[in-house]
């Protein structure tokens, strides 16, 4: 009788695919429906559509580790932890808190902003016009693509909304 061998990739590849049932299960109780403007769903995406392909990444992630990867004893060596590193994960998990407090009151270009250009001066950049351009330029990309081609709304700058046309830019 051949006993099963417990690899790391085993226990993820299970992890994985229960996460990605459970996921699947939960979507029409968690998901709200978008508001209805006459008749007509305020929102041209499904809400159940980015869950479900969450769903579906893990499941599939899941039993390809189980079918393939499973007796892979490749040695994953951690480095060792130093105080510096805990430090920079300590202070990354606070100015992510930081971000979904003023997500809503300073709306997602300006709060997305904030933690790209905090974080990375944190993180030791040393290049202050590129960090400030990228920071920019990313959260107004972003929100002008989820906005106004993906029509998922996400919370605009509270006291200006910059528009051409019929699409908001910030």
């Amino acid at each position: 009788m051949k006993l099963i061998n417990i690899t790391p990739n085993l226990v993820t590849s299970i992890i994985s695919i229960v996460f990605g049932i459970f996921i699947f299960l939960k979507i029409p109780t968690e998901v709200e429906k978008p508001l209805l403007l006459f008749g007509q769903s305020s929102s041209e995406i499904d809400p159940k559509i980015v869950p479900g392909i969450i769903s579906f990444m893990f499941f599939i992630f899941g039993l390809y580790t189980l079918f393939f990867e499973r007796e892979d004893k490749s040695i994953n060596v951690w480095p060792s932890f130093s105080k510096e590193m805990l430090l920079n994960v300590l202070v990354t998990i606070i100015f992510l808190f930081g971000y979904s407090l003023t997500f809503e009151p300073l709306g997602f270009v300006v709060s997305s902003f904030l933690l790209i250009f905090f974080l990375s001066n944190y993180m030791g950049n040393v290049n202050l016009k590129f960090v400030t351009l990228i920071a920019f330029i990313f959260p107004v990309t972003v929100f002008f693509i989820f906005v106004n081609i993906m029509h998922v709304f996400l919370p605009a700058f509270p006291f200006l909304e910059m528009r051409i046309g019929n699409f908001l830019i910030m």
